[in-house]
């Protein structure tokens, strides 16, 4: 085998990985957002989500896309840990098509689904015929990559070295479950790696049972593009991985052992046409042995779902954050929106939590700030998604609910109810921009401040803390000692604010401080007064019973001294 040849591989194998990518991508364009709503609504047992999942990655043609869309379901609170197993174990099965669509070994047309897909590119009316085009390249281009890798490999059939390596790799099936898993893991996908294996054991390269190994390698390596998903997400989230890897890693030891001992290579070779042992219809044989190790596996480890769930939480146990259900309502109740009463007392309580996650937010951002955590920080935009959530779930609820009844009371309370739905989530929007400030602003473009500047942000963290932890005792009863606590806290902050930025902005014109640390200082503050602000509209909501009055939403002098500060800050510049 020379330089050219290595080349022709290389070459091929980017061919195939370019074009399964690209068909991946494509019908992910096409299909991806209806799937994910298939996805969240669907699934409520493990038995549907292996359906739905199977169904997903059937179309998408990418376990991984469908396990990264778990994460993504999971990280934001949408979706549980033991609605996602019964997914993962359906996108194995799913996967697998792949590999019997090139056992069909329809190569000799794959310039045939270029040319297709070249005119329908360039006859394009929509980005649908657009996507269809790059799917129809795709496709062809994974069989023009398979076939350059066959005829590379030739070559190697007369290699005595060649030879001799491949037959120490299958007859020690931990070496090539090894290499399988490690290959994998190197081209992020176990079509392409499986792929491999077939154009080597259809060439005589390597025997049944050695290709057979490092199919199940293949099906180890693949969870690694979960893993690189999940690293940065919760670790919820990575409990999805961690159930996708036990699920292959256990499927592996069953199904090794049973090749090892000659029982699964019979049974493949008994469903399939061909006498595999005579290296007829090796293609087929190994795509099956793909497709049957997921599904047996699946049907072995399904009653088992929630125990490969516990497992992985064990392994990987929750975190602080994670004991808060992010995103997910805990009191609304759409059985009882025909006592309306009842359902505004729920929704009420959903909004305590809408200030409790504000408050995880904001804790979380100042804490990062202090200790220069940045998994801290990333975890801030999660949160914020939450709160997002809760505010569309909250509306949903206070609509039907409008829908439901005919009490005028209630009908006066919903728009009230909704503006300050609509204020917490706005709260949860400035305190993201607090953690913008501190983390990214200031700690990552390295403005160090000055100590005195590191104090006034303590001290109007530990205020904000202090009116959010009343805000949130006020609206479990709405008792009116709260009330005055709250407003002489917000005329506090929004004291401290007035003075501290004229002081800071004249330190800054006089260049008695670091020009940078002094602006991203009023940044904060102005931030801090926002939120003080919208508490405060709160408070008087609830003092008017959350009947609606269009003086909740900002009073003008209030507006107007926004105006000034804004004015103020532009002739710095």
């Amino acid at each position: 085998m020379n330089l050219l040849h290595i080349i022709n591989l290389v070459g091929g194998l980017a061919l195939f990985l370019f074009g399964i990518n690209k068909m991946s991508d494509s019908l992910q364009a096409v299909a991806g957002s209806e799937m994910r709503r298939i996805l969240k609504v669907l699934i409520n047992t493990p038995l549907k989500g292996v359906l739905v999942g199977l169904g997903v990655t059937a179309l998408i043609q990418s376990s991984s896309a469908t396990t990264v869309m778990m994460i993504g379901l999971v990280n934001t609170g949408i979706m549980t840990l033991n609605q996602a197993v019964g997914v993962v174990m359906g996108a194995n099965i799913g996967t697998t098509i792949t590999a019997q669509l090139i056992a069909f070994n329809i190569g000799q047309y794959a310039f045939l689904f270029v040319i297709l897909g070249v005119i329908l590119l360039f006859i394009r009316k929509s980005r649908a015929m657009e996507h269809w085009s790059q799917i129809l390249i795709g496709f062809g281009l994974l069989f023009v990559g398979l076939n350059v890798m066959a005829e590379s490999v030739i070559p190697l059939q007369n290699s005595e070295v060649a030879r001799n390596l491949m037959i120490k790799l299958a007859t020690n099936p931990i070496l090539s479950i090894l290499v399988g898993t490690a290959f994998t893991m190197l081209i992020q996908s176990s079509s392409a790696s499986i792929g491999i294996v077939m154009v080597l054991a259809s060439t005589g390269l390597i025997p049944f049972e050695g290709a057979l190994y490092l199919v199940f390698g293949d099906n180890i390596g693949t969870t690694i593009t979960a893993w690189l998903a999940a690293l940065s997400s919760s670790n919820t989230a990575k409990r999805v991985a961690m159930v996708h890897t036990l699920f292959n890693v256990f499927g592996t030891i069953i199904f090794g052992t049973l090749t090892y001992l000659g029982i699964y290579t019979l049974f493949i070779n008994w469903i399939t046409p061909g006498n595999v042992y005579a290296g007829q219809n090796m293609a087929r044989h190994i795509a099956n042995g793909h497709t049957m190790f997921n599904v047996i596996n699946t049907i072995l480890f399904l009653p088992f779902a929630n125990q490969l769930a516990k497992l992985a939480t064990k392994i990987i146990p929750p975190d602080k954050v994670e004991t808060i259900s992010l995103g997910e309502p805990k009191h609304l109740n759409y059985t009882i929106i025909s006592n309306s009463d009842l359902a505004i007392n729920q929704s009420i309580k959903e909004m305590r939590e809408m200030l409790r996650l504000v408050r995880m937010e904001l804790m979380l951002a100042y804490q990062a700030f202090k200790e220069k955590d940045y998994k801290k920080q990333m975890r801030v935009s999660r949160i914020e998604k939450a709160i997002d959530n809760l505010q569309r779930e909250i509306t949903l609820y206070l609509v039907a609910v409008n829908e439901k009844t005919n009490a005028e009371d209630i009908i006066h309370k919903i728009p009230a109810l909704l503006h300050t739905v609509n204020d917490i989530e706005k709260i949860g929007d400035f305190t993201e921009e607090i953690n913008k400030i501190l983390n990214e602003q200031i700690i990552a473009k390295k403005h160090h401040l000055s100590p005195k500047f590191i104090s006034i942000i303590d001290e109007l963290h530990s205020k904000l803390l202090y009116m959010l932890d009343l805000s949130i005792d006020y609206l479990v009863e709405l008792k009116e000692d709260y009330i005055y606590k709250i407003i002489e806290m917000e005329g506090r902050i929004n004291e401290t604010h007035h003075h501290l930025r004229e002081e800071i902005l004249s330190q800054v014109q006089n260049g008695k401080c670091n020009a940078a640390g002094g602006l991203n200082t009023i940044d904060y503050i102005d931030e801090v007064e926002e939120i003080a602000d919208k508490l405060k509209n709160l408070v008087k909501a609830g003092t008017h019973n959350f009947v609606y009055n269009r003086n909740f939403v900002k009073e003008p002098e209030e507006e107007e001294e926004k105006t000034e500060n804004d004015k103020e800050l532009t002739d710095v510049f």
